[in-house]
C-alpha cells in the first residue's frame, strides 16, 4: 500500500511539474510566422533586444535538410542584416565550396545552380532564394558594406571530429578577427552548442564561446515529426518520415500553444535552467533518429521550435 501511494505520489509531482513548465513555455514563448505566409519580420523584433550588446550569433538546425529550418534561417538573416547591422555568415562547409558562392553574392558572377550542386544537403531551393537575395542586396553596397560569405570547414579536419571542431572556430575567430564585422555561424546544432551535454566533447561553440564570452549568442532549433532529406549513398536527396519521443523535450515542446515559437532559457524565471533532456537530431545520412540531450540555456541560449517540419526543397 505505501508503495502504491509513493508511485502516485511522484506521479502527481511529476505532472504537476509538467504542467508548470509548459504554462511557463506557453507565457514566454515568441510566436513564429510560418514558412508559408509572407516574407514580413514584425515577428523577429524580439531579436534586437536580445541581441543588441552581441557580435556573434550562432543558427543551428537539427538537421541539413528541413525546409522549415532554412526558411526560419533565412528571414533571421534578413533580419539581422537590415535592422542590426550583420556583414557576414560563416557556414559549416569548406572555404573552396564557399568561395564562388561568396563571389555570386557579393558581385553576381558565376552559375548559383551550379555552385550549390557540390554543396550537398545545401543544394536546395532555399539556399537558392537566401542567396538571391543577398546578392540584390549587395547591388547597391559599396565593396566595405557588402555581405559576404566565408566557409570554416576543411576537408582534412573529417578524420577526427574532436578537433575539427576547435579548428573550425579557429577558422571562423580568425575571420571575424580580420573583417572586424558582426557575424552569423550557420551549422548543425551538434556544432554549435556552446556546452558539453549535447556533443559530450568540446564543440565548435564551446570554443567560440571561450573567444566572445556573451558576446556570443547562440540560438538552436528542434522540431517533433515530419518529414527530413538526408543524402543516400550516392549523394542524392532521399526523404524520410520521423516522429519524436513524447517523454523529451521536444514532446513537451509540441504540446505548446504556438506551433512554431521562439524562447530565450537565458531568463531568470527559466524553470528549465538545470534540466538535461533530449531533442531531435537527424544526421546528413539516414540513421534511426535518436536525440541528443541538451541543457537550455547552457548548450543553448534560445531555441525555434517547429512543432512539424518537411523535407528541404532539391534544387533541380
Amino acid at each position: 500500500m505505501l508503495k502504491i501511494f509513493s508511485c502516485l505520489f511522484f506521479m502527481s509531482v511529476t505532472l504537476y511539474a509538467q504542467d508548470s513548465t509548459l504554462g511557463w513555455l506557453d507565457n514566454n514563448a515568441s510566436p513564429i510566422k510560418s514558412a508559408s505566409l509572407p516574407d514580413e519580420s514584425d515577428d523577429l523584433r524580439f531579436l534586437s533586444g536580445l541581441l543588441k550588446d552581441k557580435y556573434v550569433v550562432g543558427l543551428g538546425e537539427a538537421s541539413h535538410g528541413t525546409h522549415e529550418f532554412y526558411v526560419q534561417k533565412g528571414r533571421i538573416i534578413k533580419y539581422l542584416v537590415l535592422e542590426e547591422g550583420y556583414k557576414m555568415l560563416a557556414l559549416e562547409a569548406t572555404s573552396g565550396t564557399i568561395e564562388p558562392l561568396d563571389k555570386f553574392v557579393r558581385y553576381g558572377t558565376g552559375d548559383l545552380k551550379g555552385i550549390l550542386k557540390s554543396m550537398g544537403l545545401y543544394n536546395c531551393k532555399e539556399m537558392y532564394d537566401l542567396c538571391i537575395w543577398l546578392m540584390d542586396y549587395n547591388k547597391t553596397k559599396p565593396e566595405k558594406d557588402k555581405f559576404i560569405l566565408a566557409g570554416v570547414d576543411n576537408e582534412e579536419y573529417w578524420a577526427d571530429p574532436y578537433t575539427r571542431d576547435e579548428l573550425m572556430a579557429g577558422n571562423l575567430i580568425e575571420k571575424q578577427h580580420a573583417s572586424q564585422c558582426k557575424t552569423i555561424i550557420w551549422s548543425h546544432n551538434l556544432h554549435i552548442a556552446k556546452d558539453t551535454t549535447m556533443a559530450e566533447f568540446k564543440a565548435m561553440g564551446y570554443h567560440i564561446k571561450e573567444k566572445f564570452g556573451p558576446a556570443f549568442y547562440v540560438i538552436g532549433f528542434d522540431t517533433y515529426k515530419g518529414s527530413v532529406n538526408v543524402l543516400d549513398n550516392n549523394g542524392k536527396f532521399e526523404k524520410h518520415i520521423f516522429e519524436g519521443k513524447p517523454l523529451t523535450f521536444s514532446g513537451l515542446f509540441s504540446k505548446v500553444r504556438y506551433e512554431a515559437f521562439f524562447i530565450d532559457f537565458t531568463a531568470a524565471s527559466n524553470p528549465m535552467k538545470d534540466q538535461v533532456n533530449k531533442i531531435t537530431n537527424l544526421y546528413s545520412n539516414w540513421r534511426t533518429p535518436a536525440p541528443l540531450p541538451v541543457r537550455l540555456g547552457s548548450d543553448f541560449d534560445g531555441l525555434i521550435f517547429i512543432r512539424e517540419t518537411t523535407a528541404s526543397i532539391s534544387l533541380e
